[in-house]
């Protein structure tokens, strides 16, 4: 019985590691930074963007300064803009988390911007920020909105300073928001 019940043990042991660490057990990242299984993608705005152009990755270093990083996930209604078409139904949603560590005179400082953002096609959603369409990647892709949005910068020593307008003109955010430019005859 003592070698069975080692036996045992050990194959518990197993099985908790793999339901404990999950991510671990089923990671799928890619070279992007592209999970695609879970709809979450880590990594720089300039792999995203060759993400979805077809380029090829860009090595970079996880702490590099003046490199924008972004964590996004979405849902599964919003898997159609990765291939440049509108999200298959009302409110599909991604969210975003851009951080870039800062050099010269704020070395050590962070910027940080996070988001939101819904489809809403037929109806505004009240306090939101509607996404002028240009950003969106033409005049097809109306209709999603800002339901979330904070940015500030966080010092080396943990301060914080919260900057108060969102300003949709922000290079960054503009960034974060492009997709592939869809085929406008479709959306028509």
């Amino acid at each position: 019985m003592k070698g069975k019940g080692k036996i045992l043990f050990i194959v518990f042991l197993l099985c908790l590691m793999v339901i404990s660490f999950p991510s671990v057990a089923l990671a799928k990242v890619d070279s992007y930074g592209l999970n695609a299984p879970a709809r979450e993608f880590t990594g720089t705005l300039e792999n995203w963007d060759a993400m979805l152009n077809g380029d090829p990755p860009t090595p970079y270093d996880p702490k590099a300064t003046d490199v924008v990083f972004v964590h996004r996930k979405w849902d599964k209604r919003f898997d159609p803009m990765l291939d440049g078409e509108l999200p298959s139904a009302s409110g599909a949603w991604q969210t975003a988390e851009l951080w870039e560590y800062l050099s010269g005179d704020q070395l050590g400082w962070t910027w940080h911007l996070d988001f939101k953002m819904v489809y809403s096609p037929n109806a505004p959603i009240p306090g939101a920020i509607a996404v002028p369409t240009e950003d969106m990647g033409g005049d097809a892709f109306t209709g999603f909105y800002l339901v979330e949005n904070n940015e500030w910068l966080q010092g080396p020593h943990g301060e914080k300073t919260i900057i108060s307008e969102l300003s949709i003109n922000n290079g960054n955010l503009q960034k974060a928001l492009h997709f592939k430019k869809g085929n406008k005859d479709k959306h028509k």
